[in-house]
C-alpha cells in the first residue's frame, strides 16, 4: 500500500510541474454558449433518424472507392516518430526513440514545410487511388489548421493553413477530400495525467473525487471539441469523410456517437464518417473499446482482412516500416507483393484499402513513393477493371489465390509475385476464356469435376499482380 501511495504522490507532485510544454488555459477558452451547445447535445435524447451508412447520394462513392491514402503528417514527422505515441516512456512501439512531451513539443520549432502536396497527391490519383485522408490533428492536440482554438500552426506558421493547402490539392487532383481528427487531445489541460505519459505508471492515475467537476470538465472539453471540428467542417467546403479517432475522458463512459453524427450532417450533410467516435483503437487494443457505430467501420488496423464485417469497411495498414504511422527516415517501403494481396483481399471482400505513407517533413513525399506511383499507375491499365466496380467474392473457400468478380460471368484470379504458379478453382461451370489481363495471352486450362485449373509461368510474370480473367 506505502508503494502505491508514494507512486500517486509522485504523479500528484509531477501534476505540478506538468509534462506537457507550454500550455496556456486561454488558448483552449470557449464561450458560455459553446459550453451550452455541448451540454445540450449530451442531454438530448439519442436520435433516431442516424442511418448508417448513410443513405445521402453525395456519400454513395464510398463502397466502391477501393484505395484511399492515408497520410499522418505533423510534427512529429521533423524526426521520423510515431504521431503522439512516442510520448509514451517505455511504450513498446516508440522503443530508444522516446520523445519527452517537452521534447516532442519542441518540434513544432523545426516544423517548417515547404513542399505544396500537388505533385503527390496527383501522382496518386494517377495510380488509381480514389480518395486521401489527412492528420489534420493527431492526439497531440497539434492543429494543420489555424484553429482559434488549442495550439498548432497558428502558432508556429503564422499564415500557413497545411489543411487548405491539402484540400485544393485534393480537389485539384480529383481525389475525395478525408479528413482525420482526433477528439483526443493530450495537451489539453487535465486530460492526461503525468502518470498517462509512462507506460508504467499509465494505470495509476489517481482516482476522480468530485464527479460533478469532472463531468463539467467534461462537456466543456466536449464544446472545445465542438468547436474545433466545426471550423474544419464549415471552412473548406464539401469534405467527403470524417475519419476520427477515439472521444476520451476520464471517469466518463457515455458516448453519445449518433449525437454528434447527426450534428455533423446538419454542416456535412453527405458525409461519410467510420466508427471511432467512442471506438478507441490503439496499437494497445486493437479491438477497440465500444460498439462500432458508424457508416464505415475499421476492424482490420494493419492485419488481413478475414471477414465481411459491414456494409461498408476498410482496412488500414503501413506501407513503409520505421516511423510507425509518421515519416520513415529510411523511407523503406514494403513490396508491391504485399500491396496488392492487401487490396485484393480487401476487395474480394467488398471494402477498402486505406494504406499510410507518412510525408517527409517538408510536406513532400519519400522519392520510392514516386516509383511506387508509376508502378501501380502501369498496373491499373490492365488490372483496373479487377478492383473497381467489382463483387464480393470470398475465395478461401473455393481457390487458392484471392478473386474478385463482376457481374455472374466474370472472376479475376489475383497471382501474387511469391505465390504458386499453379490456380485451382472450384467452380460449377466450364469456363469459355482464361486470360492473363496484362498480355492478352490465353492460357490454357483443365476443367474437371467441378474443378478448375490453370498455371501462369513464373517467368512470364512480373513483380506485381499477375491478374488473370475467368470468363464463363
Amino acid at each position: 500500500m506505502r508503494k502505491i501511495n508514494t507512486l500517486l504522490t509522485i504523479c500528484a507532485a509531477a501534476s505540478m510541474l506538468h509534462a506537457q510544454p507550454r500550455i496556456n488555459p486561454d488558448d483552449y477558452k470557449i464561450d458560455a454558449a459553446d459550453v451550452q451547445r455541448a451540454e445540450k447535445l449530451i442531454a438530448a435524447p439519442v436520435p433516431d433518424d442516424v442511418v448508417m451508412p448513410t443513405r445521402h447520394p453525395d456519400a454513395q462513392w464510398y463502397p466502391g472507392a477501393a484505395l484511399g491514402l492515408f497520410m499522418h503528417w505533423g510534427i512529429h514527422s521533423v524526426d521520423g516518430i510515431q504521431p503522439s505515441w512516442n510520448m509514451i516512456k517505455h511504450y513498446r512501439y516508440g522503443g530508444k526513440r522516446y520523445h519527452s512531451p517537452k521534447r516532442y513539443y519542441r518540434l513544432a520549432r523545426k516544423f517548417k514545410p515547404t513542399i505544396l502536396p500537388d505533385s503527390f497527391l496527383t501522382a496518386a490519383h494517377d495510380a488509381g487511388f480514389t480518395y486521401a485522408v489527412l492528420t489534420t490533428r493527431h492526439h497531440d492536440g497539434y492543429a494543420l489548421w489555424p484553429s482559434k482554438y488549442g495550439i498548432g500552426v497558428r502558432h508556429d506558421l503564422p499564415g500557413r493553413d497545411l489543411v487548405r493547402e491539402y484540400v485544393d490539392a485534393c480537389r485539384a487532383a480529383g481525389l475525395k477530400v478525408g479528413l482525420y481528427f482526433s477528439p483526443r487531445d493530450w495537451h489539453y489541460p487535465e486530460a492526461m495525467a503525468p502518470c498517462e505519459f509512462n507506460v508504467r505508471t499509465r494505470s495509476k492515475v489517481p482516482a476522480i473525487t468530485d464527479s460533478v467537476a469532472n463531468r463539467a470538465k467534461y462537456v466543456r472539453f466536449v464544446g472545445y471539441v465542438m468547436r474545433q471540428l466545426e471550423e474544419l467542417l464549415t471552412h473548406y467546403g464539401k469534405i467527403d469523410l470524417l475519419w476520427l479517432d477515439g472521444m476520451e475522458w476520464r471517469g466518463i463512459t457515455e458516448n453519445n456517437t449518433e449525437k454528434i453524427y447527426s450534428w455533423i450532417r446538419t454542416m456535412q450533410p453527405g458525409i461519410v464518417i467510420n466508427d471511432r467516435w467512442a471506438n478507441l483503437v490503439d496499437p494497445d487494443n486493437p479491438d477497440g473499446t465500444s460498439v462500432r457505430i458508424g457508416d464505415l467501420t475499421t476492424p482490420f488496423e494493419c492485419g488481413e482482412p478475414t471477414y465481411i464485417p459491414s456494409p461498408w469497411w476498410e482496412v488500414q495498414d503501413l506501407w513503409t516500416y520505421g516511423g510507425g504511422w509518421g515519416y520513415d527516415r529510411k523511407e523503406k517501403f514494403r513490396p508491391m507483393a504485399w500491396f496488392f494481396n492487401r487490396l485484393a483481399q480487401a476487395r474480394s471482400l467488398g471494402g477498402n484499402f486505406l494504406v499510410n505513407v507518412g510525408p517527409r517533413p517538408d510536406g513532400d513525399m519519400p522519392r520510392e513513393f514516386y516509383a511506387k506511383m508509376d508502378s501501380l499507375s502501369q498496373w491499373m491499365k490492365y488490372g483496373r477493371e479487377s478492383i473497381f466496380g467489382t463483387g464480393i467474392t470470398p475465395g478461401p473457400e473455393l481457390c487458392n489465390v484471392k478473386l474478385t468478380s463482376r457481374g455472374s460471368d466474370t472472376l479475376y484470379a489475383h497471382v501474387m509475385p511469391k505465390g504458386s504458379n499453379q490456380v485451382n478453382l472450384i467452380t460449377a461451370r466450364k469456363p469459355a476464356s482464361v486470360t492473363v489481363l496484362r498480355t492478352g495471352q490465353k492460357l490454357s486450362f483443365i476443367y474437371r469435376d467441378g474443378h478448375l485449373y490453370f498455371a501462369v509461368p513464373k517467368e512470364q510474370r512480373l513483380p506485381m499482380d499477375e491478374v488473370v480473367r475467368i470468363l464463363f
